[in-house]
């Protein structure tokens, strides 16, 4: 932003000179409140004040009706020639003379060519040789001079400069002056004026058409180097409120204008001439032809370009309408679909269900053998022929997992003591390799993926230019003061905004000197790191700030001057000027004070000054800067990206925020408000957060890990329990989790992938979730089955592990599955988090059959001797009870279960389910996509109001950057320019138009303003000025001569052209030769075009065999005012469609081809995410969906049926999770991608066991199967995971992270409050309708099984 702002000085030095020669007027009587009166009273605006100073200008009186001398049909002269003081023209009220130097005809022909064929033809009329003027050698050569100078801003719209240069031409030189000039107040023969009579003032009468005409056809050209119009310069002292008649008024101010000084050396009149009425007597008004700005001025001409004239710009298609969602009423089409056919299939099932249930009155179970488990119903099972391929697949698979698990569970119990050795030691030997992780806190490197469009279009812009810079920042806002005013001595009342008030002005000063004088601990000053785009002609930071049209001066300030209408011109009237004259060299009435900052550079109202913009304004264009309501100080700082400058910024900055800390604090006025922010801010407050939350977070898993100590235990009597406590156990448990979650960092610490914060917050909830569920499962069901009477202890553990592994192995598997398959994501955050998750969730199944059986061995080993938990050395009193399901199994089979499945309620639980989630359907693409600024800081950090103020008070977008990248495109040739620049002669699609035609249309490109032009300004900068004044200069031995220095040892450069369409392009030679010299040079008042601050880093060159080679350069604009996420993200899809287009035309018409264009701005590469966001989604979810189906599809020996049925569940939990997302406004991005990957995964939980149970369940109707495994799983899933995690995620809703609020403790608790509903309400239900028939196999085994029970109790009945 603050780059292309630092170049620009005021042209009318140069320019307004013209009329320091050809425009010597004399007196009449008319003076310029007459003029105003004609001036259109809507224009203006807010600068009323300089609107009635130029109102009440005294003038010497004139006669109006002083008469022409000589045939008043072809007028005569008024003048000839200039005074030896270069100063006034000498009155001369005869014909014209001869002009008989031939060097003067010849540049008079080419300076006014329009005047040069009027007066060949008057002389070739009247028979003379040589033509007549009124104008001497001395005034050509002068007039040439100063012209050239105009031409520079201008001459890119030939019909504007021609319409223009006849004013200059025909006032200068025309034999028939006397027609239009009326000489006003004449200083008579001196000495000191040679004995001549000088002209001091005079009035010029020109048609309102001409004025109207002349200005319509200007008013559009482009300033390459301001992004802004040329007239403004043109126009003092209105600028942006120019309009026609000030525009000309302003020519005529002189410097000694007691009111509004100019740059004329005497007073120029300027009277329009709507109709008779307006016209003195004898005089013909000035109203030559013009040519609109859409015609060329010749036959071989090119019109106007459309930068520079808006009547030549393509009359583009209509703009297609933004796309509307398909509305029935209120509802989306979509929604309204869904719900039609959800009411649809609610009301026939509930028809249907409760029609059955009335008629019949009865239960149909599922026609399948029955197992009765007594020897007796052998007759009853099912032959082998019976059995189908699948059934058989799936029972020997659970026999053989059974069998595995078993065996394993009885070698892990037996030899305890050396299973956990081995397994701790290999856990703590990986888990010390976290000294090797690095973890990654560069959003850059989270975010975008080194190979994303974002990423290497940054890295192509870092490495091509220069890094972006550091930002530091203060937004001074009013508070509790009103907008004020004054009147002036005519009446006019005068409004101001409430900054403007001088004790607030005072107090921004002060702040302003403190941060400019702030020292970092390591000595680092500001003038070691600041941006100073004018040195070394200027060696002073460029900070941004409306102090800056004081040049940084309290005495400036308060500087005070009477004018001669009694008013006082002060601070506010300097403001006023300096806001429509931003590029001013000297406020005449203000001491010729400069506009112009200290560094060199201009200071624009709409980057320094907020809270202006209009209802409805998304640009600065024709605001009232008058009216703001807060102050901004920009301080840029260069990002070098080199360690030493890194520290050097980051010490300054640290000490920079110390003082914005303590002055907010403590010196702070009553009414100010402030918003502050350095580059590393963001930064130190995410540290902050992470490290003010802390205990936040271990109350949470403190919370958690009590929970899972205290209620793994049984409670049968007091006198027992501190025997069947299970502390030990669950802190054991938890140890190995945290193991798990240690061995998976150090794994990928070793091999050199990088962690990230995220990381280190969600993976351990995860890995929690996961592994508390199945120690519950484990140790529950080990209480509920008691030992067998032949069963050792070893053999009971490796039972009940051959019972319940299978389970954990499907919801293990699935979830590392899950996992390791979403580290496809192209997202860094997100492929990282998925390694680290999956692997952790493999290390935790790995420990849980190990470590964890190991000390679950131990541990009832100690419960079955009757000693003490912790206390282990100490016995109790031995007590047999026989075993205890628990309270929440009972309430589970005996009250839950029952009501749940029962024949009335199963259907208004599927039609409830349903119907939630046609509602989440409904809302879910409705989702807010990104994640504001603000929601990423603590609630406490003085970053939230800077944020705040950030979308309140500026009026700028960030800096956009349309580069054209190194892909053998030779801009130094004549007709690559031709599809490059932006004026006359240029391609009518040419990379600068297309830009500026975007900007026409900011509501929905989202660019602000037209491109620099760095090509643009150089061919004005190499043709720039006149014989003694100018750009380009070089030395004797042809070296550069920069502008700002004393020329007397220096020429002009020569270059050469090639003309093409009445435009001069720069030969290969002259573009190799100046070049370099344009980029090095820096603007000054005799020079404002030099290019070193706005393109010495926006040209990427070298040079080849003394050729020059453009490597890739950059034209930059600015985005619209962003507010919030979706206006990031869109704004930076609508330039990449703007350089798509400009690519295709570079390319011939095709896209592909070898030249591309590519927009760039700093915040692309974190906003780039948002554009795929819903595509990322779907398809992370798609990836870890399909990983789960075909885990459990291929675990429960190809059970589609089940497959199914598991992968519809997860899929409600996370489209109702999402439609939650929505309610609670959660909005999707990269963190809230995590968590719904992390969904599925836990999703996986509360189904894979409640799935596999009611897989393996024999018994004889679904109803009673959906029962049993409702009994025994899920009142180890509440227990386990949904308790567990219940009581910590409530501790998260009163961390001070707005981050931990939204998407931690809002999204954990409805993944497990989802996923808890699913699982244990709609989950059983869905079953008893459609679950698979019982496995016939399994049931054959089954019954077995049971008959070698009874034979061994029946062998030994002890």
């Amino acid at each position: 932003m603050v780059t292309l702002m630092m170049s620009t000085l005021l042209f009318g030095y140069g320019f307004l000179g013209v009329f320091c020669q050809v425009s010597h007027m004399v007196n009449s009587d008319v003076d310029l409140l007459a003029l105003q009166s004609q001036f259109n009273p809507s224009l203006n605006g807010s600068n009323i004040g300089i609107e009635t100073n130029f109102q009440s200008l005294e003038l010497n009186s004139r006669n109006n009706t002083w008469k022409p001398y000589g045939d008043s049909n072809n007028g005569h002269c008024v003048w000839y020639d200039i005074d030896k003081n270069n100063k006034y023209n000498i009155f001369y009220d005869g014909e014209g003379k001869m002009l008989e130097d031939e060097t003067s005809v010849t540049k008079l022909g080419e300076v006014c060519p329009e005047l040069f064929v009027d007066l060949r033809k008057r002389a070739d009329e009247a028979g003379e040789e040589r033509i007549r003027t009124c104008c001497s050698p001395r005034q050509i050569d002068k007039m040439t001079s100063d012209i050239g100078m105009a031409a520079a801003m201008v001459n890119r719209c030939p019909s504007c400069f021609r319409n223009m240069r006849l004013n200059w031409c025909y006032m200068a030189c025309d034999p028939a002056q006397s027609n239009y000039l009326v000489p006003g107040e004449l200083i008579p023969p001196s000495n000191e004026t040679d004995n001549n009579t000088l002209i001091k003032d005079l009035d010029l009468y020109v048609s309102d058409a001409y004025a109207v005409g002349m200005y319509d056809s200007c008013k559009d050209v482009t300033n390459p180097n301001t992004n802004s119009k040329a007239i403004y310069l043109m126009c003092m002292p209105w600028s942006s409120l120019c309009n026609p008649y000030r525009l000309l008024s302003s020519f005529g101010l002189s410097s000694d204008n007691p009111v509004t000084p100019g740059f004329a050396p005497f007073e120029i009149h300027y009277h329009f001439v709507k109709d008779e009425s307006d016209r003195p007597e004898n005089i013909i008004e000035f109203n030559p032809e013009l040519i609109p700005c859409n015609q060329a001025i010749t036959a071989e001409a090119s019109a106007c370009s459309c930068v520079d004239c808006e009547a030549s710009c393509p009359v583009p298609p209509p703009l297609p309408p933004i796309p509307l969602p398909w509305k029935v009423g209120r509802l989306d089409g979509y929604a309204f679909i869904l719900i039609i056919i959800s009411a649809s299939f609610c009301t026939t099932f509930l028809v249907i269900s409760y029609y059955f249930l009335i008629t019949r009155q009865r239960v149909v179970n599922e026609p399948h053998a029955v197992l009765h488990h007594t020897v007796s119903s052998s007759s009853s099972v099912t032959t082998d022929d019976d059995i189908t391929f699948r059934e058989k697949l799936g029972a020997n698979l659970e026999k053989f997992f059974e069998t595995v698990f078993s065996s394993w569970g009885e070698v892990c119990a037996r030899y305890a003591i050396f299973v956990l050795i081995i397994g701790v030691a290999l856990s703590v030997a990986l888990s010390c390799c976290v000294v090797y992780v690095k973890v990654t806190i560069d959003p850059v490197e989270l975010w975008a993926a080194p190979e994303s469009r974002s990423r290497v279009e940054k890295d192509y812009f870092d490495s091509n230019f220069a890094p972006f810079f550091r930002t530091e920042q203060v937004i001074i806002a009013a508070k509790n003061l009103e907008p004020f005013n004054r009147t002036t001595s005519d009446g006019v009342v005068n409004w101001y905004g409430p900054v403007f008030r001088k004790e607030f002005m005072y107090e921004v000063l002060k702040l302003q000197k403190k941060i400019e004088k702030v020292v970092g601990d390591a000595g680092t000053k500001l003038g070691d790191i600041c941006f100073k785009p004018m040195a070394p002609d200027f060696d002073t930071c460029a900070v941004q700030s409306p102090l800056g049209w004081f040049q940084g001066s309290e005495e400036i300030l308060n500087s005070e001057f009477p004018l001669a209408t009694g008013d006082v011109y002060d601070y506010l009237n300097h403001i006023e000027y300096c806001t429509t004259n931003p590029t001013s060299p000297s406020d005449g009435n203000f001491g010729s004070a400069s506009c112009m900052a200290s560094y060199g550079g201009p200071v624009f109202p709409y980057v320094v000054l907020g809270g202006f913009l209009g209802e409805g304004q998304i640009t600065a264009d024709n605001a009232q800067f008058m009216n703001a309501t807060a102050i901004v100080i920009t301080v840029p700082v260069n990002n070098f990206k080199t360690e030493d400058h890194d520290f050097k910024a980051t010490d300054w900055e640290g000490k920079f925020l110390a003082l914005m800390s303590n002055w907010t604090a403590n010196e702070k006025p009553e009414y100010m408000e402030v918003g502050y922010a350095a580059e590393r801010s963001i930064k130190d407050e995410l540290d902050r957060q992470s490290k003010s939350d802390v205990l936040t977070i271990l109350i949470s898993y403190s919370i958690m890990f009590l929970y899972i100590a205290f209620s793994l235990g049984q409670f049968r009597s007091f006198s027992t329990l501190l025997i069947d406590s299970k502390f030990t156990l669950g802190i054991g448990g938890i140890i190995i989790v945290g193991l798990s979650v240690c061995t998976s960092i150090g794994f990928y610490g070793l091999i050199g992938v990088s962690s990230t914060l995220i990381i280190m917050e969600v993976i351990p909830f995860l890995v929690l979730a996961v592994g508390v569920d199945n120690i519950f499962i484990l140790v529950q069901t080990y209480q509920r089955e008691a030992r067998r009477p032949v069963e050792s202890h070893e053999q009971h553990i490796g039972r009940i592990l051959g019972e319940v592994g299978p389970s954990m192995l499907l919801s293990s598997i699935s979830e590392t599955c899950c996992f390791f398959l979403g580290a496809l994501s192209d997202m860094p955050a997100v492929k990282a988090f998925a390694l680290y998750a999956g692997l952790a969730l493999f290390f935790n199944f790995c420990l849980q059959i190990t470590c964890f059986v190991a000390l679950f061995s131990l541990d009832t080993r100690r419960q079955e001797s009757n000693r003490l938990d912790i206390l282990c050395c100490f016995r109790g009193a031995k007590k047999d009870y026989p075993k205890n399901e628990g309270i929440l199994y009972r309430v589970f089979d005996l009250i839950y279960a029952p009501f749940i499945l029962s024949n009335w309620v199963k259907p208004l639980i599927i039609v409830g389910f349903i119907s939630w989630l046609t509602a989440s359907l409904c809302v879910a693409p409705h989702i807010d996509v990104g994640l504001d600024q603000d929601i990423s800081m603590p609630t406490d950090s003085y970053m939230q109001n800077y944020f705040k103020f950030l979308t309140s008070y500026l009026a700028v977008g960030a800096p956009v950057y349309f580069v054209i990248q190194d892909t053998g495109l030779n801009a130094t040739a004549a007709d690559v320019q031709k599809k490059i620049c932006g004026s006359a002669g240029c391609d009518m699609d040419s990379v600068v138009t297309q830009i500026y035609l975007s900007a026409k249309i900011a509501n929905r490109t989202y660019i602000a303003a037209p491109s620099s032009s760095w090509l643009d300004d150089f061919y004005d900068w190499l043709d720039y000025g006149g014989d003694f004044s100018g750009c380009c200069f070089v030395d004797d031995n042809g070296d550069f001569c920069p502008s700002s220095q004393d020329q007397i040892m220096c020429t002009r450069c020569e270059p050469t052209y090639v003309v093409n369409n009445n435009k001069k392009w720069p030969t290969q030679e002259s573009f190799d030769k100046y070049f370099e010299f344009y980029l090095n040079d820096n603007p000054g008042m005799e020079c404002p075009k030099g290019g070193h601050p706005s393109y010495g880093t926006a040209v990427n060159r070298h040079k080849l065999d003394n050729k020059t080679v453009i490597k890739s350069s950059y034209f930059q604009t600015y985005h619209s005012v962003m507010k919030n996420s979706a206006d990031y993200y869109n704004g930076m899809a609508a330039a990449r469609q703007v350089a798509d287009n400009i690519t295709t035309m570079l390319n011939g018409g095709n896209h592909e081809g070898p030249h591309h264009v590519f927009p760039y701005s700093v915040f692309y590469v974190f906003y780039e995410q948002y554009l795929t966001m819903w595509k990322d989604v779907l398809t992370s979810l798609a990836i870890s969906g399909g990983a789960i189906f075909i885990a459990v599809l291929l675990l429960l020996g190809l059970d589609v049926q089940s497959s199914l049925i598991t992968m519809l569940v997860i899929s409600m939990i996370v489209a109702d999770l999402l439609g939650a997302m929505y309610w609670w406004d959660i909005s999707l991005n990269a963190v809230s991608l995590v968590n719904l990957v992390m969904a599925v995964g836990i999703s996986v939980e509360f189904c894979a066991h409640i799935v596999r149970g009611f897989a393996v369940s024999c018994e004889n109707s679904r109803s009673n199967r959906a029962k049993e495994t409702l009994v025994k799983m899920g009142s180890s899933v509440l227990s386990g995971i949904t308790l567990t995690k219940f009581g910590g995620i409530i501790v998260l809703a009163f961390a001070k992270s707005q981050i931990f609020q939204v998407f931690y403790f809002r999204m954990y608790l409805l993944i497990v409050l989802i996923g808890a509903a699913h699982g244990l309400i709609f989950l059983p239900v869905l079953l008893s309708y459609l679950g698979p028939k019982v496995n016939r196999a399994r049931l054959k085994q089954n019954f077995e099984n049971s008959s070698a029970i009874e034979r061994a109790r029946s062998s030994n009945p002890l």
